[in-house]
Formats: structure tokens, C-alpha cells, sequence
């Protein structure tokens, strides 16, 4: 009991030092609201109380109002800062520069020189008018609304619109100072400033532009609208902890009890009865979820059984002490919860009271079954026939996958040559997957109204097929995954590799080199990995199928590495290449080392795969193209692109990269041939 009341005058004495040392021009200041204590922003006048920045406003009657502070338009504000900025030898700011400049409408008599010289500004684009508040802004919303200050479209409480220029502005951005100091940063103050280069914001993770605080010893940045939020001193929250909590103003040292992290502006809240620890954008958790990297609902626990235990999504440890999202169905299944409510993974919807049989998706069969044996399939009009595969013949293809019948079932046309692998034709309507929140939908890319390719998210490759996709708007995410990437889950098995590969997790800005095609792979490229050795590869080179067959082969080829070629040289039957050798690639125009090929054991054909499959490998002859390329030289025109059989003895010269077509399909667009249709677009 002694600890707890030694602890309370501490924090009491702390609490009332750092209100102290706030009494500068951006103040927060413990107010009673509604029977409620908050932490308010309050805006000091450092100025000469009397002096013109206020104004004496009179109603209609002629009776006097009280006084009444002028603001400058923010616009101005800028616009006058950024005149006296130092410039590059092109004309562009180079480094973070603080503002000098009151928020108050300049006075003459003040005496305020920065006053006079706006004032006196003939640029004809700085305001020369105060502000006035915008009463009617129900009306806003925040698809409309952007701030002409700070460029969000964050809403706020109050606004000020500027007669001059008609932009609309928060009352925060307009009545920003020069300096404050937040109660979640008491050590630092913030200085209201401008910088040429894209940052975010650290509470809204929204980018800041010319109008933000920023702390230089911290290198934290913040919107006026964020740093200026009313933040409640004591909040009562049930569902997050069972006491009153209090906010802490000294919170670098504390651990959130839900997400385990420490963020450095996210007001931290405490309960010292239970030494419980929260930040305020915690608060609310949900507790049931469905992420897309489980299969099951995950709910959130507040503690954890002893143990070692890995994030199933980061795939680093989950620290026993702190609060975690786990499956009652799995054992030893947790998630982080930063994590677990990540929008990566998390469709922002809590699942605590609708029934899980509501969340489920159909998982039916995808067509109609007329008889044993027969179906229809919902991207055909004709009946299907379940047959077995007995010959290959490459010139026969699935139109889900588009790759050809190896082996197995499937599905053919009764009355045209339309047919399907048996897998792809029980594909799902709607299917989750690891890489999206949201349900994805089984569409056809060559279904009628289609008049363009589809390119797959994933792996890059453009494709007339089955896809899964989804849109969605606010926030934007779009998908496209062709079957061969939609089959990808985790863990994967990938033939090359000894161990599971994963899905990464917040990507470093680094690139890194895929290891089986050796190609650079960006943060915005799709790709699994190892978590026990440096091993990546794109989806590119997964997607790949790992056996095929070749015309000239009865046998099975196994899709190889290069580490497993022999210490004699293998050829390519068809190019006639050296097998991990360096070939040109006439896709891009470079050389590249195709480390990848596929092998007969039994009669030791080798082949690249380009070579055998093509670059693009889900495209097929046949077929046309609608509207399929643009044209630079009738701009309102698409071009129809002709897909052909590359079958003929003399191969056709590419016009664009002026090499054989060496690939399995070849291109014809107004009676011009291409090797790829990377070529067709760069002709054009």
C-alpha cells in the first residue's frame, strides 16, 4: 500500500511539472467536460491583448460583441514561408524548415514585422483577408473535404474558410503556433514546420506536406489536427480493463499490455492497482477475428499458457507476458495483435456476435451437375463429360489454368474442344487466400465482354484464363491471382527447398534477389520465404508446375534447378542452348542465366523452361486479343492482337527486338509479328 500511495504522488507531482512547462503558445490544459477531465489544447495570445489582431465584432443591431481573434489564411502562411525559403540551383527546397510567422491576422500597429512584410507582399496568390469560421460544415465529409493547409481529409470539429482563395481549413491547421509541447511528448517541443520530402504523420500514418509539427531531436512529425486532439486524463473502458484508467504522460517506458509494443504518441493510459499498461488506440480491441493468413476464427487473450510460441503472421515470438489473438481449434496458434489487426491480413470486421456459420463462404460445388459425369460449369454454355486422360497432345488445353492435359481427369465439351483440368473445374466460386483480407471471386478472363487481358498480382504474368480477384475502394486494394498463384497457401512445400516457405512481413525497403531466377524482387512483388535460412523466391518461379510433358517424350519431365545439373553439359532440345547457360531473352531484350529446366531421367531430354512453356505461359493460340494493346500513333485506337501457333519450320523474325520467335506461340498485330506480348506493347 505504501508503494501504491508513493507511486500516486509521483505521478500527481510528474503530472502537474509537465503542465507546467507546457505554458507556452500551444498549451494543453486540464478542462471538465461534461463531468469528464480531458487534456484541451488551448491557443495562448502572445501578442498585445489589445492590439488589432482582435477585432470588436458588431451585430446587426449596432451592439457591441466580444472581442473576436483574427486568423491569417494558412494559405498565406505558406505561401509568405516559402518566399523566404533557400532553394537548390532548380528552384526546390532541400532541407525542414520551421515556421517564423504568427497564426494571427498581421497588424501594422502591432508591430509585428512579419505582420508588415505579409501585408506587404504583392504576390498575388497570398491572401490579404482573415478567415472566418465555416458554421454550415455538417455538410462536409470526408470524401469531399481535404484541408488546404495540411492536405487531409481528416474531419474535424470546427473549420474556417478563406473569402480570398475559397479554401476550407480545420481550426487546428489555422490556429497552429509556432511551438508546443504534446502531453504524449512532454520532453521535446514540436515546432510547426514545412518539408520538401514525403513523411507521415505518427498518429495517423497519413503523409504530411507543408503544414505539420515535427520534433527534430526524435524525428516524429504530426498533423496540426493530431497534435491539437483532446485527449480524456481518465477513461473508463470495461471491455479493454475492469478499473478506471489514467493517462501517463511519461510513456517511452511503457509496454502496451494488448499489441506488447511502445509507441511513442499514442497516449498511454495506466491502472496502478493492477500495473496495467494501455495505449489509447488499443483500447476497443476486437476480440473475435478472421484473418487471411488462418482458416479459422482467432480470438484475443489476455494471457498466454507457458511456452515458446511464434506469431503465425510475423512468425516471431510471442512474448507470454502480453495479450495475443489465438485459435480455440488449433493448438498453439497465436498472433500478435498488431499483427492479427494489421489491414494486411484483417478485413476490420469483429465476428464476436455474428454466428460462424454466418461468416462462411459458399463452398458448394461450383457448377451444376446434370448427371454422373456431366456438369455445367457456369463459365460454359455446353455440358461438360468427365474423361481420362490417355495421349498428350500439347495443343490441347485447360481454360482455367491454361496450361495443357498432363494427366488425370477432366472435363471436356460435349459439342465444342472447351475443356478443363478436373481441379479447375471444382475451383471455388469465392476462396480466401494469404496474400488478401478479403474473399476473393472466381472470375474468366475470356469469358464474352472481356475485352482485355488480366494481368495475375502476383506473378506478373498476363493471362486468359480463371481468376480470383477482388476490388475494394476505401481503403484501396485490388488482386488478381491466376489459379497457379491461388493455389500458393502456407505453408509451402516447394520442391527446391528442405523447409516450409512463408509469406514475409512488413517488407524492407531492400530489395532481394529471388534464388532460382536471380531477379531483383521489390517490396511490392509477391514472394515466400524461409524462416530458418536466406532463402526467397518469387512467385513467379512457384507458380511454375513442377512436371509437364513434352511431344518428343513419353515420360514425365521434372522441373530441375541448376545446382542439380551434371557435371556434363546438358542441351535444350529445342533452342540447342546450353542447359544453365547464358541465353539471350528476347522478353526483355538482355542475357539472362536461366537457372530453372525440366528433365526426362529416363531418357535424359532437357529443356529450358521458356523454351518449352513460353514467357507467356497463359496465353494460348487461337485466340484474339480484343482491344488488347495501345497504339501511339492513333491515341483513341486499341489494337486487336492475334495469338498463333509458332509451329512452322521457318520461325518469324520479332519486328520489335528483330530475333526468331523462339517460344511455343507467337504474336500478329496489323500484320506485324512478335515474339512475346511484352513486344507487341513496346512496338506500339
Amino acid at each position: 500500500m505504501q508503494e501504491e500511495e508513493v507511486e500516486q504522488r509521483y505521478h500527481k507531482k510528474y503530472q502537474i511539472s509537465i503542465l507546467a512547462t507546457m505554458s507556452s503558445v500551444g498549451v494543453f490544459r486540464k478542462k471538465e467536460i461534461d463531468g469528464k477531465s480531458f487534456l484541451v489544447f488551448t491557443l495562448t495570445q502572445t501578442d498585445n491583448p489589445t492590439s488589432s489582431s482582435e477585432a470588436l465584432a458588431i451585430d446587426s443591431g449596432g451592439h457591441n460583441l466580444p472581442l473576436q481573434t483574427l486568423f491569417s489564411c494558412p494559405r498565406s502562411r505558406i505561401d509568405f514561408h516559402k518566399l523566404n525559403l533557400k532553394k537548390d540551383d532548380y528552384g526546390n527546397e532541400t532541407e525542414l524548415h520551421p515556421y517564423n510567422c504568427s497564426p494571427h491576422f498581421p497588424s501594422k500597429r502591432s508591430g509585428d514585422q512579419e505582420g508588415e512584410s505579409l501585408l506587404d507582399c504583392d504576390n498575388p496568390y497570398i491572401c490579404k483577408l482573415p478567415v472566418v469560421p465555416l458554421f454550415n460544415n455538417k455538410q462536409l465529409d470526408k470524401e469531399d473535404f481535404v484541408c488546404g493547409a495540411c492536405e487531409s481529409h481528416t474531419l474535424s470539429a470546427n473549420y474556417y474558410a478563406c473569402l480570398e482563395c475559397g479554401e476550407k481549413f480545420h481550426k487546428e491547421c489555422v490556429e497552429s503556433p509556432l511551438e508546443i509541447r504534446h502531453p504524449s511528448h512532454p520532453f521535446h517541443s514540436l515546432q510547426l514546420s514545412s518539408w520538401p520530402w514525403s513523411s507521415k504523420c505518427i498518429c495517423c500514418e497519413e503523409f504530411v506536406h507543408d503544414n505539420f509539427y515535427h520534433c527534430t531531436t526524435c524525428e516524429l512529425n504530426m498533423h496540426p489536427i493530431c497534435a491539437m486532439r483532446s485527449i480524456p486524463f481518465v477513461v473508463d473502458h470495461p471491455k479493454s480493463h475492469p478499473h478506471p484508467l489514467t493517462f501517463y504522460p511519461a510513456q517511452a517506458s511503457l509496454v502496451c499490455h494488448f499489441c506488447a509494443l511502445i509507441k511513442k504518441l499514442d497516449p498511454t493510459y495506466i491502472c496502478i492497482q493492477c500495473v496495467f499498461a494501455i495505449h489509447k488506440d488499443c483500447m476497443g480491441f476486437p476480440h473475435v477475428i478472421r484473418i487471411s493468413r488462418h482458416h479459422h476464427r482467432i480470438s484475443f487473450t489476455s494471457s498466454l499458457p507457458s511456452g515458446y510460441f511464434s506469431c503465425g503472421v510475423c512468425r516471431q515470438q510471442v512474448d507470454n507476458n502480453y495479450g495475443a489473438y489465438a485459435c480455440n481449434k488449433c493448438d498453439a496458434y497465436f498472433v500478435h495483435s498488431k499483427c492479427a489487426t494489421h489491414p494486411k491480413v484483417w478485413d476490420g470486421k469483429e465476428l464476436e456476435e455474428v454466428p460462424e456459420e454466418d461468416d462462411k463462404i459458399d463452398d458448394g460445388e461450383p457448377f451444376e451437375r446434370i448427371a454422373d459425369g456431366i456438369i455445367l460449369h457456369p463459365f460454359h454454355s455446353h455440358h461438360l463429360q468427365l474423361e481420362i486422360f490417355r495421349a498428350y497432345d500439347e495443343n490441347k488445353y485447360c481454360r482455367g489454368c491454361t496450361l495443357p492435359i498432363y494427366e488425370g481427369q477432366f472435363y471436356s465439351c460435349i459439342e465444342c474442344d472447351f475443356i478443363l483440368h478436373e481441379s479447375c473445374a471444382n475451383a471455388p466460386r469465392m476462396k480466401r487466400h494469404p496474400l488478401h483480407p478479403y474473399p476473393l471471386t472466381l472470375e474468366n478472363a475470356a469469358s464474352p465482354g472481356k475485352e482485355h487481358l488480366t494481368q495475375c498480382t502476383a506473378c506478373k504474368r498476363d493471362l486468359a484464363g480463371f481468376f480470383y480477384w477482388h476490388y475494394l475502394e476505401e481503403p484501396f486494394s485490388f488482386i488478381t491471382l491466376d489459379l497457379r498463384c491461388a493455389s500458393i497457401i502456407e505453408p509451402f512445400e516447394f520442391q527446391g527447398h528442405k523447409h516450409p516457405l512463408f509469406l514475409p512481413w512488413e517488407d524492407s525497403k531492400k530489395e532481394i534477389r529471388c534464388q532460382i531466377c536471380k531477379e531483383d524482387v521489390d517490396e511490392y512483388s509477391s514472394k515466400v520465404n524461409c524462416m530458418d535460412c536466406d532463402y526467397t523466391i518469387c512467385f513467379h518461379c512457384a507458380s511454375l508446375p513442377d512436371k509437364v510433358r513434352y511431344k518428343h517424350d513419353s515420360h514425365f519431365l521434372m522441373i530441375c534447378d541448376g545446382k542439380e545439373a551434371s557435371d556434363q553439359p546438358d542441351w535444350c532440345e529445342i533452342c540447342e542452348g546450353k542447359i544453365e547457360g547464358v541465353k539471350e531473352n528476347a522478353n526483355w531484350g538482355d542475357k539472362t542465366k536461366e537457372r530453372r529446366f525440366y528433365k526426362c531421367n529416363d531418357c535424359c531430354t532437357t529443356l529450358h523452361v521458356q523454351c518449352l512453356l513460353g514467357v507467356d505461359i497463359y496465353l494460348k493460340s487461337a485466340q484474339t486479343i480484343e482491344e488488347g494493346i495501345f497504339c501511339s500513333k492513333y491515341p483513341n485506337e486499341r489494337l486487336d492482337v492475334q495469338i498463333l501457333l509458332n509451329s512452322s519450320l521457318s520461325r518469324p523474325i520479332c519486328d520489335r527486338c528483330y530475333c526468331r520467335c523462339p517460344f511455343p506461340i507467337y504474336f500478329k498485330a496489323q500484320n506485324k509479328d512478335f515474339c512475346s506480348f511484352y513486344c507487341t506493347n513496346k512496338y506500339y
